[in-house]
């Protein structure tokens, strides 16, 4: 699957199952460790691990599969990696603290609202 194509769905599927304020960031103009940077909100670290726990079913189910996920036991910040795409999904708190954007922020920003996700 071609990767903006996989960041479309992966944001369709947040989006749907209600994870806030989800931002992507294209970085791979600046970093060699992926192409995109996906961040979302979840509004609980239960929403957090729903979150991740139906991305990864969602996505096995495309036959695309995860490297690696760190954070499932804690869930105030879980990262699935897809290789192309990271994606760290983080309770408000977690968010605000790390404040992952101040990183990227120079780069590419894509949003829910900015991506045709076909709604």
């Amino acid at each position: 699957m071609e990767e903006r194509e996989l960041l479309k769905k992966i944001v369709g599927l947040l989006d749907e199952k209600k994870g806030e304020d989800i931002v992507a960031f294209k970085i791979n103009e600046v970093s060699s460790l992926a192409d995109y940077i996906l961040i979302c909100t979840a509004n609980s670290e239960v929403h957090g691990r729903a979150l991740a726990e139906t991305l990864i079913e969602e996505m096995k189910k495309k036959r695309v599969s995860y490297i690696a996920v760190e954070g499932k036991e804690n869930s105030q910040w879980i990262c699935v990696d897809y290789g192309e795409i990271i994606v760290h999904i983080m309770t408000a708190a977690s968010r605000e603290f790390y404040h992952l954007e101040s990183i990227w922020g120079a780069c590419e920003k894509i949003t829910s609202e900015n991506m045709d996700l076909g709604k």
